[in-house]
């Protein structure tokens, strides 16, 4: 029997905790001097922005425990693709609001919002072949 993607053991539950765990490192990260991410990085990012990282990661980290990740992933999708479209229109949008953005975030930023909305919207909350005594 083929099992789908959805269905293989991924749902929101086990997605938010990845986020969650990425943003947090890559919030970090944003503190320290890199090519990467950082204040002249490929990803271009200030102070606001790494928080904005870290506590965007602590709250998909946190969701499934509080039995929202389906509506966590799928409201960071909308301020993804929110903040993607002002970043389209202008970068100086978001560098008004205080945040640091580039070209290569914006398409970042579009990335994820559709990976949020496609796992808010598609996956299970939780893994359906797991069984406990809680849902008996």
């Amino acid at each position: 029997m083929e099992r789908s993607f959805a269905t293989s053991g991924w749902n929101a539950d086990a997605l938010a905790k990845i986020l969650g765990v990425v943003f947090i490192i890559v919030g970090i990260l944003g503190f320290i001097p890199n090519p990467l991410v950082s204040a002249r990085g490929f990803f271009e990012v200030n102070t606001f922005h790494n928080i904005v990282h870290i506590v965007s990661g602590g709250i998909l980290l946190a969701s499934p425990y509080y039995n929202a990740p389906v509506i966590t992933l799928r409201v960071f999708g909308v301020i993804y693709a929110i903040v993607t479209i002002l970043g389209f229109i202008s970068l100086n949008a978001l560098a008004s609001m205080g945040m640091a953005v580039n070209h290569p975030d914006n398409w970042l930023h579009l990335l994820l919002a559709v990976i949020l909305l496609w796992a808010g919207f598609t996956l299970p909350a939780e893994d359906t072949d797991r069984i406990t005594t809680a849902h008996m």
